[in-house]
């Protein structure tokens, strides 16, 4: 069975308080990261975990608070291509293994 990648230690400081944010997350099932400029894709940190590339994308309601647009996103981590959505460059993305590798 593939490894599990979970990230720890996401903790900001935010006018003396402390946060833990859930950072990134790679199952042989499914995915969390960061879409970076240039197809990167890294951890909450920072660090590269793989590359992405947006599919499709749309443009959300006018109510959307976080971002215009939607984007499908086709993501490959150790050879493991996984698909989901997220709000782009930044972001927080979801997704989960192809069924077609």
């Amino acid at each position: 069975m593939e490894s599990v990648y979970v990230e720890k230690d996401c903790i900001f400081t935010f006018q003396g308080k402390d946060f833990e944010a859930g950072g990134a997350f790679v199952s042989p099932t499914h995915i969390v990261a960061y879409p970076a400029k240039d197809g990167i894709l890294n951890d909450w940190h920072g660090h590269a975990i793989g590359t992405w590339r947006a599919v499709s994308s749309w443009k959300l309601p006018l109510s959307a608070w976080i971002s215009d647009r939607m984007y499908q996103i086709e993501a490959t981590v150790n050879g493991t291509v996984y698909t989901g959505r997220g709000c782009g460059v930044n972001m927080l993305y979801r997704g989960k293994r192809k069924a077609r590798q």
